[in-house]
Formats: structure tokens, C-alpha cells, sequence
């Protein structure tokens, strides 16, 4: 690449779009609101001025379970409908109604996305997007990447306004990911009116736990400052003997609005988490296979009483600043800093099952780590009317470093046998030796540009790229070794919605991702990022009138570049598969009739290996990845002039057969072995609510039939139980 000169920047593209973003963020928000200051006062004219009504950033167009509006998408407030892709967003009310107590449990009746192939795991939720893993590099918060490490927390959900869902590559506008999409999880803002509310939960497994959401205007008239403090702390037991889960949750934001034009909101989280530490695995012979000695108990730690522990805190400070230059730019600056350290990591996981099929056979190993990091996003909009034109264009440049610190001790020579039918806790582990000690640092700097065309109301045209530059340098302090490696690729997406007057808009898409693959060949050579592209059509509808919004979309996603054993030299690894996933999704989300809200969503993802150098793999499906998901979620709450204030719902979700992978029928001869399937389950789930002057008294149960099934299996010795009956009762106060 030759050196450019773009605006007297003299220097590789890389290195001009990094000092770019250097430069933004020393401009900084004292900088912005200075100017905004001294445009909205003439010279000579007093500093205090009244300021119009204006919506806090975090505040969408909602009415109950439907949302209009979204940036995921695009990163601009765009219409659904006129998005060209598949966006599914999960508002405030229905989390409030469904009592929602993690990320997997908001994305349930979601069309598209799968939870809980971990089961009862409270660590992490692992969710799946169009087949494809959404939990490393597709959580966001506030859209700026959430941690994308092993060591990436979990979010409390109590702490989000809403959550937007985008299907299908997106690295268009947020760099490195995979082709499924992201998860954009929106925090709780500063409201313009007084928000008060305490909650008090208490529910199975001794659930104890209290919220508080305190909001609303500093000063007297709520001109200039606003502020947000959202707190929960909960202490329980679980599902699985000796686990405990123990949460306390902080997220406070304050707003300062010094003129009509410019928002700057402060915000930052701190989450400390202590729980049991377990591996949720189970052989498959005794949770899904038959077992002669029988059914492995849904309650069964697999670990050790005087062995296993986790505790992690994580906590992030930052902020989002806007400001509006006259009728047609506006300029963003979000930033955040964050930390995720984990003190103490210890468990021993089951590695093999023993021929008499109930001794499991466990690795101990503790692990720590230390990950921070921050990222910078810039963006300049400008949006304007010529004619039977309507346009707006964004660009940015964005910024992302991270550093992890991590060290493992384990030996995987020695095992530690436990009875799955008889378990006996308190036994010794053996001396373990130090496997992994490094640190890593990543960064990534991004250039994007995008044009949403609006042509006589009707046409809506997107057009986007983006130019990425990404490095890793990974020092292992064990070896003494240092690599390093760098990636560069070009993204870009093209879609078109044609508006019509009955409400239903078709749409057609294309989009790209990309995503750096560590490693080396035989030759030396550096392995290629992985990329994924996917062609999406549909339809979506939203009747002018009613309050509803209807998807029905077709996708072909394709990612190729795909990492394989390379069979001609062993110990090392080629780029040959490709992973194709085509499928429908048709999703409802509606409010039927006064107090009626409904949420319904079909799935059919047929996700198979069509390039492999392994005969076997080909044709083969990736494992907790369901064929068929179907879900119907509905809400009522009665008219007030008939027992008014009492509300129920109920829903029922059904998840497909799962490919588990390959297990030994015959124990006694391991080398031969057979596929196996995670059977479909379907569950019910059950609400109550009543509400009473300023309180609100709810039930909710999750798996009402108290059915017990695997929520997957990701090999023979992978297998996880699903959460069992689970009902929380709870109480709300609100002034």
C-alpha cells in the first residue's frame, strides 16, 4: 500500500484513521460542549438558557412488546421496516413481564437464536445466531463490543433498556465478528421524568433478591441534568448440589444537557459474581444414550466440594456524547473502558467415561485471569432533503485494544474419578502442573462509511464499507515465545426496502463479515481470516393502524476459511471448510387487542459442513445447533373496570433435535463409534401479575411441567441438563 495524504495526513491509511481517532477523543466531550455552549449563546448574551424538551439517548420509539425504531442495524435511528435486514428487539415491558434473570432467558422466544446449550451454566450464556456463536465476538453493549475473551462476563439484565438483535454479518459497521450477527445490549438511561422503583424477589433454589431503579431529573426543571441509578443483588442456591450463585450489580448514569444540542451522559457498571463453580458436562450414556445403571441425576455436580470455586468482578466506566450542528450534522463519540478479572477459577470437568459406565473421570485445573481493554467509536452524520430525495450518510472511525493476562495449571495425565450414582466428595487432587502463562494484545481500527437513500417514500437503498486493520501479539512467558500477527479486509453491505402503502415492505440484502484466525500452516504461513456472506430476502410488515410489526426473511449464510486438521501433516492445520447455513424465520410481535401483547416466532436453520478435507465432517451438522425452534409467548391484562389490574400470561417454546456428536456404543471396544442426537423438548412457561395502587405482585415460572431434558450435547462427555421448574414471586413498589 502506498502512503496517502488524506487532509495533510501523510502516512499509511492505518496509521491516519488511528491518529483520527486520537484526535477525536482529545477533542473530548469538555471540548464539544464548550462549543455547543458558545453557539447557542450570541456573543454578550447571558449563560443561562432554556432548553426544549428532548429525549435522552436510550429511549426508543415503544408501545408495550413492539418497538419501531433501532440502531443496531445501522447505527443511526432507523425504522425497522426500513432496514434491510432481520432485527429483532426485545423491549423493557417484556422483560419486566417475563421477570427475565440472564441474557439466555430474554432471547428465548426469539426468532433465529438459540440459549442454554449450556444448560444450567450461570457463568456465561452462549447464545447462537443463525448457528453461528454469538458469545465472543458478538455481545455489545451501548454498541461498542462487549469483552471478547474467554473471560467476558455476563451482563445483568436488569441494568438494560431494551436489547436489539441483528442477524447476519455485520462487520460492515462493527468489525471483526461472525456471519450470525451481534446482540446489542442497551443500558438503562436517565430519564427526563421521575422513575422510582424497589422490587423484592424470592423463588426456587432460596432465591433472595432485591432491585432498585431510581431516575429522573437533578435540577428543578430537569433542563440540565439528569441521572440513573440501577442497583440488584441476589444470594441463592441452584439447580446443581454445592452451587451457589451470588450477584451484586451497580450501574449509575448521570446526563448533562448544557444546550438544545449537545448530550453528554456519563455511565459505568460494576458486577461482582461468586459462584460454585461447576462444569455443567455429563456423559451422554446416562443423560440422553441409555445407561444400565441409570439416569445421571438433573442435580449432579460433577466437580469437587473442597476443590471447586469462581468469583469474578468486572466493572466499566464511560461515556456517550452527542452533539447536533445546526439541521443537518450530528456528531457521536461513544467510548468505554472496561475490566474483567477473575481471582479464582477451579473445577474439575469430566474427560472420559470408564468402561463400567458411571465413573466419570475428572481433570482438575485452576485457572486465572485478567482482561481489560476500551474501545472508541466517531461517527459524523449528516442527514438532508433535495427533492424526492431523502439521504443520510455516516462515517466513523472506530477503535478497539484489549489486553489479557492469563494463567492455567492442570494435568491432564492425572485423572480424578468420581461415581455418577454415588458420588463421594472431599477426594485429594493431585499436584497440577502450569500449562498456560501469557499475556495477549489485540487492537483493532476500523474505517466505515454508509448512505441510506430514501427515494418518493417508497425506495429505501443502503450502501456501506468499511477497511479494518487488526493485530494480535500473543507472549508466552512459558516458552519464551512471541508471535504476532496482522489482518486487514475490506466489508461491505448493500440492501434494498421498497415501502408500500399497505404496510409490507420486501427487502433484499447482501453482507460480509470477517474474523482474524490465529495461527500458521505446515509452510509457515499465516492462517486467513475466516469470512462469511450471506444473501438475506424477506418481507416485513407493519399495518398502518395497529400496533404489530411481522417478519418473514430467507437467508443463505456461507463461512468459508474455516480451520481444519491438515491430514498430510499432523500437528498442524489448513483452511479448507466451509460452514453453510440457509434457513426462514418468520417472527409476530403484536398488540392484539387493548392489554393483549404477543410474541410468536418459527425458526428453520439447517446449518451443514460443505467443504471439508474430513469425508465424515461433510454434510455434518454443528453440535446444539437445532433444525427447528418454535415458540408463542402471550400476555393479558384485564380491562380496569373488571378486576382491574390483574394480568397472566403463559408461553411455550419447543427446540429441535440437536447433533451431539460421536460416542462408543460398546465400552468395551472405544474405537468404534456412532453418531447421536439431544432429542427436541418443548417447555412451558406460566405469569401472573396484579397490580395494586403503587405496587405490583408477580409470579412467573419458567419450565411450569417441571420437564426434565438436555439442552444439549457438544461431544459424548458434553452434555448438559436444562434448568428445571424454576418460580420467583416478587413485589414492586413504585413512587
Amino acid at each position: 500500500m502506498k502512503s496517502l495524504n488524506i487532509g495533510g495526513c501523510g502516512a499509511w491509511l492505518k496509521q491516519c484513521a488511528l491518529t483520527a481517532a486520537t484526535a477525536f477523543a482529545l477533542v473530548g466531550p469538555a471540548a464539544l460542549a464548550q462549543s455547543g455552549a458558545e453557539a447557542a449563546a450570541p456573543a454578550g448574551a447571558a449563560a443561562a438558557t432554556t432548553l426544549d424538551a428532548v429525549v435522552v439517548q436510550g429511549q426508543r420509539d415503544t408501545d408495550a412488546y413492539v418497538a419501531r425504531q433501532g440502531t443496531a442495524g445501522s447505527k443511526t435511528d432507523t425504522p425497522l421496516i426500513e432496514t434491510p435486514q432481520s432485527v429483532s428487539v426485545i423491549t423493557r415491558e417484556q422483560l419486566d413481564v417475563q421477570n427475565v434473570q440472564s441474557l439466555s432467558q430474554a432471547l428465548q422466544y426469539t426468532a433465529g437464536v438459540s440459549v442454554n446449550g449450556t444448560g444450567t451454566d450461570t457463568r456465561y450464556d452462549w447464545p447462537l445466531i443463525r448457528g453461528f456463536s454469538a458469545n465472543t465476538y458478538g455481545l455489545y453493549l451501548d454498541g461498542l463490543r462487549w469483552m471478547p475473551n474467554q473471560l467476558s462476563g455476563r451482563f445483568d439484565t436488569y441494568g438494560l433498556e431494551r436489547i436489539e438483535i441483528l442477524k447476519g454479518p455485520a462487520s460492515v459497521l462493527y468489525g471483526q465478528g461472525t456471519p450470525g450477527g451481534l446482540i446489542d445490549m442497551v443500558s438503562k438511561l436517565p430519564t427526563t421524568e421521575s422513575l422510582h422503583e424497589v422490587q423484592a424477589d424470592y423463588g426456587s433454589y432460596d432465591r433472595r433478591q432485591l432491585k432498585a431503579d431510581l431516575g429522573g431529573p437533578i435540577d428543578g426543571g430537569g433542563s440540565h441534568w439528569l441521572y440513573r441509578l440501577t442497583a440488584l443483588g441476589h444470594d441463592n442456591n441452584s439447580q446443581i448440589d454445592f452451587v451457589q450463585d451470588k450477584r451484586l450489580f451497580l450501574a449509575p448514569a448521570i446526563t448533562w444537557r448544557p444546550d438544545a444540542s449537545t448530550k453528554l451522559t456519563l455511565l459505568g457498571n460494576f458486577q461482582r459474581d461468586i459462584l460454585g463453580s461447576y462444569y455443567p458436562f455429563l456423559p451422554a450414556v446416562g443423560t440422553v444414550l441409555p445407561n444400565p445403571n441409570g439416569k445421571v441425576a438433573t442435580s449432579f455436580f460433577s466437580g469437587d466440594t473442597d476443590f471447586n470455586a469462581y468469583s469474578r468482578v468486572q466493572y466499566a466506566m464511560g461515556y456517550l456524547l452527542e452533539k447536533r450542528i445546526g439541521e443537518i450534522w450530528t456528531l457521536r463519540q461513544n467510548f468505554r473502558y472496561e475490566r474483567f478479572r477473575v481471582d479464582n477459577w477451579q473445577q474439575e470437568y469430566g474427560a472420559s467415561l470408564d468402561a463400567d459406565q458411571r465413573t466419570l473421570e475428572r481433570i482438575p485445573f485452576i485457572s486465572t485471569g485478567d482482561s481489560r481493554g476500551y474501545a472508541l467509536d466517531n461517527q459524523a452524520q449528516a442527514h438532508w432533503t433535495l427533492g424526492r430525495f431523502e439521504q443520510t450518510v455516516l462515517g466513523g472511525v472506530d477503535y478497539g485494544w484489549q489486553k489479557l493476562v492469563s494463567g492455567q495449571v492442570s494435568n491432564y495425565a492425572t485423572r480424578v474419578p468420581i461415581d455418577l450414582f454415588d458420588p463421594v466428595y472431599g477426594q485429594p487432587v493431585p499436584p497440577l502442573t502450569p500449562t498456560t502463562n501469557q499475556n495477549q494484545n489485540a487492537d483493532q481500527v476500523g474505517v466505515y462509511l454508509q448512505d441510506q437513500v430514501k427515494f418518493d417514500r417508497k425506495w429505501v437503498l443502503l450502501l456501506g464499507g468499511r477497511q479494518d486493520w487488526a493485530s494480535a501479539t500473543v507472549n508466552n512467558w512459558l516458552t519464551g515465545r512471541t508471535t504476532q500477527q496482522d489482518d486487514h479486509k475490506f466489508s461491505g453491505r448493500v440492501g434494498a426496502v421498497y415501502l408500500s402503502d399497505l404496510g409490507l415492505a420486501p427487502y433484499l440484502s447482501y453482507s460480509e463479515s470477517f474474523l482474524p484466525t490465529a495461527g500458521t500452516d505446515f509452510s509457515g504461513a499465516q492462517l486467513k481470516p475466516t469470512t462469511g456472506k450471506q444473501v438475506e430476502g424477506g418481507i416485513k410488515y407493519q399495518p398502518k393502524g395497529r400496533n404489530s410489526y411481522i417478519t418473514v426473511a430467507a437467508y443463505d449464510i456461507r463461512q468459508r476459511n474455516m480451520q481444519e486438521a491438515d491430514p498430510d501433516h499432523p500437528g498442524f492445520a489448513i483452511q479448507t471448510g466451509e460452514i453453510r447455513s440457509r434457513g426462514i424465520e418468520v417472527e409476530g410481535v403484536a398488540n392484539l387487542a387493548k392489554g393483549l401483547n404477543v410474541r410468536a416466532s418459527y425458526t428453520a436453520d439447517p446449518v451443514h459442513t460443505t467443504d471439508s478435507v474430513n469425508a465424515a465432517s461433510l454434510g455434518a451438522r454443528p453440535t446444539v445447533t437445532p433444525e427447528h425452534a418454535a415458540s408463542l409467548w402471550a400476555d393479558y391484562e384485564l380491562p380496569r373496570d373488571f378486576l382491574g389490574g390483574l394480568g397472566f400470561g403463559a408461553g411455550v417454546r419447543y427446540v429441535g433435535n440437536t447433533y451431539g456428536g460421536t460416542y462408543a456404543p460398546n465400552p468395551q471396544q472405544p474405537q468404534q463409534t456412532a453418531p447421536f442426537n439431544a432429542p427436541g423438548f418443548t417447555l412451558v412457561d406460566a405469569a401472573l401479575h396484579y397490580d395494586w395502587r403503587q405496587l405490583r405482585f408477580g409470579l412467573n415460572a419458567l419450565n411450569l411441567l417441571d420437564r426434565t431434558y438436555v439442552a444439549g450435547c457438544y461431544s459424548a462427555t458434553g452434555c448438559s441438563y436444562g434448568d428445571r421448574r424454576n418460580v420467583i414471586g416478587s413485589v414492586r413498589y413504585s413512587w
